[in-house]
């Protein structure tokens, strides 16, 4: 199958048959393969095909009962591989076949973001860093690419922010060791040094973090509306200050959010979301927490999203503006590449939710 590394559904798929899948993966194929409705599979691709054949061998013996309180997962993690899968197949057959009409009108195409961001030290003038090496590394008072390349030394503590513009990411690892993964239009800002009682950072957009432990001086995370106190955990924070809500999903260990408004507290547990906004207390919410960081690794995971939502998703990856008009509200299921371009990214929505599109220049305008 063309394609096929886009869409993790396939990739799962594999890593099962090959016996490389974690338990929590294993789960999620063993489940799908349960709740799948086999009538529906229709599709003709004689290498998934394959696997499947494979794939039923191997889970024969698996009886068909769950346990209750997973009921709810099982029906989301099933949906979502499916949809997964149909995607992927949506895909192809919008390059193969071309009776597939497509009603997007399209001048000239868009492609996605890529890996690109700013350094500023100590608030002098932004370095253009190089989107083809492996990310930013602050080791000692040092700053170097994830090759070893040098950016440049200091005799001194620094204070650091790594900005990425509209359609760019990029990966640093901070002088602990802490790695964090920016979306589009998102900073951080933090010492070379970590000293004082505390590791402290501010960020603002959209940023994913795999926290190392230190119990002796706790990872401290700032935002316009919150305050996050971490010990050693991997979580998802979403606060762009466009978005009326700030979103903190715990993905493992632990974390306390802190509302600087209101000073309500919450303590997360993994699978949770932490909701803070207008409203006085903190709400929290039970999701399948790989959804909010599926972009990291590079899909839009979308479960029931609304289209004025997703919107502005693609306006930060894509630098264009889009207007949904009357459609805004209209819910969408799909996984969706992030190195897809924009031409796909409508025609997908197309296929999904019968919503046509019309580009004129960076503007995306949804029709009737």
């Amino acid at each position: 199958m063309t394609n096929q590394n886009l869409f993790e559904a396939r990739h799962l798929l594999e890593k099962y048959l090959s016996g490389q899948c974690d338990e929590n993966e294993k789960s999620k194929v063993e489940e799908w393969y349960l709740t799948f409705n086999q009538e529906g599979f229709d599709q003709t691709d004689d290498e998934i095909i394959s696997d499947f054949v494979e794939l039923q061998k191997r889970l024969k013996q698996i009886p068909d009962v769950t346990k209750p309180k997973r009921k709810r997962y099982i029906a989301a993690a099933a949906a979502v591989l499916f949809l997964l899968l149909t995607t992927g197949l949506l895909w192809q057959q919008i390059s193969k076949d071309k009776r597939v009409a497509s009603q997007t009108a399209i001048t000239h195409d868009i492609l996605p973001g890529t890996d690109r961001a700013k350094l500023s030290i100590d608030g002098q003038a932004p370095i253009e860093l190089d989107g083809q090496k492996e990310g930013l590394i602050s080791r000692g008072l040092a700053l170097r690419y994830g090759d070893g390349t040098a950016i440049t030394e200091a005799n001194k503590v620094q204070l650091v922010t790594l900005s990425t513009p509209i359609a760019g990411q990029f990966q640093v690892t901070l002088p602990d060791g802490t790695k964090a993964w920016l979306n589009a239009l998102s900073s951080i800002r933090y010492s070379t040094g970590f000293d004082g009682p505390e590791r402290s950072v501010h960020i603002t957009g959209e940023v994913y973090l795999e926290v190392s432990k230190n119990r002796a001086k706790p990872f401290i995370i700032h935002t316009e509306q919150q305050r996050i106190e971490v010990l050693g955990t991997s979580f998802n924070v979403n606060a762009y200050q466009d978005d009326d809500q700030t979103l903190t999903t715990l993905v493992s260990g632990s974390l306390q959010v802190t509302d600087v408004k209101s000073a309500a507290q919450v303590t997360l547990k993994p699978g949770q979301q932490a909701v803070v906004g207008k409203e006085k207390n903190i709400q929290v919410n039970t999701i399948n927490v790989e959804d909010s960081y599926a972009w990291k690794n590079g899909l839009y995971i979308l479960n029931e999203e609304p289209l004025s939502q997703y919107a502005r998703k693609i306006e930060r990856w894509y630098d264009v503006e889009v207007d949904m008009g009357p459609y805004g509200n209209t819910r969408l299921s799909a996984i969706i590449p992030r190195d897809a371009k924009l031409s796909e990214v409508l025609q997908a929505i197309e296929l999904k939710s019968n919503v046509r599109f019309n580009i004129e220049g960076r503007r995306v305008t949804a029709m009737r």
